[in-house]
C-alpha cells in the first residue's frame, strides 16, 4: 500500500499555461454543414481558415478532407442537389412525363432557393462547374426523354428549359411563387410542335 506522500507524488501535475482544449469531432458531414451555414453568412469572403475557425480546429485539418475551397464547394453543391434524381420520389413512373418534369422544375427551384449562393457562383465562374451542370443537363434529358422522341428537338427543349430555370433563380423569385409552370408549359408546347412538324 502506498503512503500518502508516495499518492501526491504519482498523481499528474498539472503545467502552466493555457489548458488543452479537446479534440472536436470533426468529420465530413459537420465540415459540410459548418461550411453551408458560414458560406450563407459570409458569401465571397468564405474562407477555409474562416471554417476552421468555426468549427474550433486548426486550418491545416480541413485539408485531410478536401484539397482547397474549390473543392469543398463542389461537394456542397453535390449534397445539396443530390435529391435531384427523376428516377426517385416524387419522381415516380406512375406519374406522366409532364408532371415527371415539373416536380423537378419545382424541386430543383426550391433547393437553389434555399441555398442562391450556390448559383452565383456558377454564374460568375467562381468555381469550377462542370460536374454540376452536367448532372443537372442529365437529370433534365432524363425528364424530357418521354415527352419527345426526336433527339434534336429533346436537346434544344433541354437546353432551353435549364436556361430559363438558372435564369428564374438568378432573378431571385421565390420558389413558393408558380408562375414558372406557364412558361415550363410553353417549352413543353413547343417541343410538341417541332416534333411534329418534323
Amino acid at each position: 500500500m502506498k503512503t500518502p506522500k508516495l499518492q501526491v507524488v504519482a498523481s499528474p501535475v498539472r503545467r502552466a499555461g493555457r489548458p488543452r482544449r479537446a479534440a472536436s469531432a470533426l468529420d465530413n458531414a459537420s465540415i459540410l454543414q459548418a461550411a453551408l451555414a458560414l458560406l450563407e453568412e459570409k458569401g465571397e469572403a468564405f474562407s477555409m481558415r474562416a471554417l476552421a475557425h468555426s468549427l474550433g480546429v486548426d486550418a491545416m485539418a480541413l485539408y485531410h478532407y478536401y484539397a482547397g475551397k474549390e473543392e469543398l464547394l463542389l461537394a456542397l453543391m453535390a449534397q445539396r442537389f443530390a435529391a435531384l434524381d427523376p428516377r426517385q420520389p416524387p419522381f415516380t413512373q406512375r406519374q406522366g412525363p409532364q408532371w415527371r418534369l415539373l416536380a423537378l422544375c419545382a424541386l430543383y427551384l426550391e433547393l437553389v432557393s434555399a441555398t442562391p449562393y450556390f448559383v452565383r457562383l456558377m454564374a460568375r465562374g467562381l468555381v469550377e462547374q462542370a460536374d454540376v451542370a452536367e448532372r443537372f443537363t442529365a437529370l433534365f434529358e432524363l425528364a424530357v426523354e418521354d415527352l419527345c422522341r426526336d433527339k434534336k428537338t429533346r436537346l434544344r427543349g433541354r437546353d432551353a428549359l435549364v436556361d430559363f430555370l438558372h435564369g428564374y433563380a438568378l432573378a431571385g423569385r421565390p420558389a413558393s411563387e408558380t408562375q414558372w409552370h406557364a412558361s415550363v408549359s410553353l417549352i413543353l408546347a413547343g417541343m410538341v410542335v417541332t416534333h411534329n412538324a418534323v
